[in-house]
């Protein structure tokens, strides 16, 4: 027996047997079934092993007290007592009791209506076993029958053996007295143990909605799960449970159960606040409603879809100050919300009220978590767009500036002192360009080249190449520092292109001002066009300038003019 075994257990009460008589292998349930099985286990075990082997001894040491004729049903009964231990270990318990109390009322009836071996005395004395045990194993309505039973046979014995009426009397009236006791025990006892059991089945509720409210993955399926295990606690006739809407004007049904549940939630059932209704005073005033009588509330409002519900309880879910629902159960029978029963749903209520709050917390964390990654891709897109515009950009400006001064390249070329202008291109340049990473070339030991890229906004317009001749390789550090130049010389030669194409735009704005100027200046068209176009020629280097004036209108300069074709007849 283990130190963890309750003191009010019957394996504590019997832990000087030894542990084989109060072994029970098949898994029982609940306690109450493994406490009885343990009870019947260990007086069959008892009466199966000790009952032939006392038959026997005073069949054989003392015949005048054991007669012959009692011998064999004895050992009958003692192996069915055995027969009983055999069942119960293997979990026939259920009319196991009953083969346990018929037994152990025939055990006193076998051995007492010859008359031989008990007396009238004795043989109640066992039936008071009998009632006992029945009122343990079967419930107070079998202990009434057992008494009736039992008195019966202690009548039949004082009749068939002429006992004094006396003797009859008090033997049935202590069964009687012993009955009774036992029916109001038993009672009392079975009540008990269903007001437990009820209350481990609303503490075990509430743990699994506490449970549920940290692992659900939504409101949705938190609310229905906690009105499915109301519903399968309490044995209500229907659960559900409200929310208040954004504008605290209506409370509005989020789950409910049972075929009547989806056709309310599928209608978008709702109940105004403050209304008629045991949910809309609930949410009004923030308290428990309590209908146990709908016939004779004004409160409850009738719903055709729940024709049955007897009583109603609606409790409010509370965050702080803030109602921002209710936990509504309806049952069919009358008066069937008592205070401890309320008392366990407020508790649930409480849970899941903060368990809604905290789901919805989450669902909103969730959707803003959803909705920065869209705003981030967006903007990683428009970055990306950004950057290629800017690549564009750079790449069109380099191709107009060079085109400008009439080059596809422009470059230079340094050997020793020696600088001079040089458009061709290396193969480590020409890997670098299209790689747009840095090349780096060890020749033979003898000279080591680097490549790397000219980047302007991240797109490469060019290539720097550096050799070192002799044993002397580059280093990371060296080409780092080379990078870093590469970069700032892009900038350089970016703001110089930029300065320079801003300078000639000013220039040329310059010379249109001025020609404008001249020609404004003229007296007459014919000054006009002479003066134009000969600013132009010389702006230009132009060798030859042409300009002519000829209206739409007009035959095109260098045309005959069609004459008219003659009429016929003439």
């Amino acid at each position: 027996m283990t130190s963890s075994t309750p003191i009010w257990s019957v394996e504590y009460k019997f832990r000087l047997l030894p542990g084989w008589m109060t072994a029970i292998r098949y898994p029982y349930q609940t306690n109450q079934e493994r406490q009885q099985a343990v009870v019947i286990s260990i007086v069959s075990l008892i009466f199966g092993i000790v009952g032939p082997i006392g038959t026997l001894l005073l069949y054989f040491f003392s015949p005048g007290i054991m007669p012959s004729g009692l011998l064999l049903p004895n050992l009958i009964l003692s192996a069915a007592y055995l027969g009983i231990y055999a069942l119960v270990q293997t979990g026939s318990l259920n009319w196991t009791r009953y083969l346990f109390i018929l037994l152990t009322t025939a055990v006193p009836t076998v051995q007492g209506l010859p008359g031989t071996f008990l007396s009238l005395e004795a043989m109640a004395a066992f039936y008071t076993f009998t009632i006992l045990a029945s009122s343990l194993l079967l419930g107070a309505s079998w202990t009434l029958v057992t008494v009736a039973l039992t008195i019966s046979l202690v009548v039949l014995r004082a009749s068939l053996q002429a006992i004094p009426f006396q003797t009859t009397f008090i033997a049935a009236l202590a069964l009687l007295t012993i009955g009774l006791l036992s029916w109001l025990s038993s009672g009392t006892i079975y009540t008990w143990i269903a007001s437990q059991q009820r209350r481990l089945r609303l503490l075990e509720s509430a743990f699994i909605v506490s449970e549920t409210a940290t692992t659900a993955p939504s409101t949705k399926s938190l609310l229905n799960e906690v009105v499915d295990q109301i519903l399968e606690t309490y044995e209500f006739y229907h659960a559900q449970v409200f929310l208040v809407d954004a504008e605290q004007r209506m409370a509005r049904l989020e789950a409910s159960t049972g075929r009547a549940g989806e056709a309310l939630l599928a209608r978008g059932h709702a109940l105004a606040i403050g209304s008629q209704s045991v949910v809309g005073q609930c949410t009004s005033t923030g308290k428990p409603v309590v209908v146990n009588n709908t016939r004779e509330s004004p409160v409850h409002r009738p719903n055709k879809l729940l024709p049955d519900t007897q009583a109603e309880l609606a409790l409010p879910l509370v965050v702080g100050d803030t109602v921002i629902g209710a936990l509504d159960v309806q049952s069919t029978q009358l008066g069937a919300f008592q205070p401890e029963d309320i008392r366990f749903l407020q508790t649930m209520a409480a849970q899941l009220a903060a368990a809604i709050d905290k789901a919805r917390v989450v669902e909103e964390l969730e959707i803003r978590a959803e909705e920065n990654e869209r705003l981030f891709e967006e903007a990683q897109r428009t970055l990306l767009q950004f950057e290629e515009l800017n690549r564009r950009l750079t790449r069109e400006g380099w191709s107009d500036y060079l085109h400008g001064r009439r080059m596809s390249n422009l470059g230079y070329t340094l050997l020793g002192e020696n600088l001079r202008a040089n458009a061709e291109w290396s193969a480590p340049m020409r890997q670098a360009y299209k790689g747009e990473s840095s090349v780096v070339i060890r020749q033979d030991q003898q000279a080591h080249i680097a490549a790397v890229p000219v980047r302007i906004r991240n797109e490469v317009v060019g290539v720097i190449e550096i050799e070192r001749g002799g044993d002397h390789p580059w280093k990371d550090i060296e080409l780092e520092m080379i990078e870093t130049l590469v970069d700032r010389l892009g900038l350089a030669i970016e703001n110089a292109r930029l300065y320079e194409q801003a300078t000639q735009a000013t220039q040329r704005e310059q010379i249109i001002n001025q020609i404008s100027q001249d020609v404004q200046g003229a007296s007459s068209i014919d000054e006009v066009l002479q003066s134009a176009l000969a600013e132009l020629s010389q702006v230009l280097g132009a060798s030859r300038g042409v300009v002519q004036i000829s209206p739409k209108d007009q035959p095109a300069p260098g045309t005959v003019e069609p004459r008219p074709l003659p009429e016929h007849g003439r």
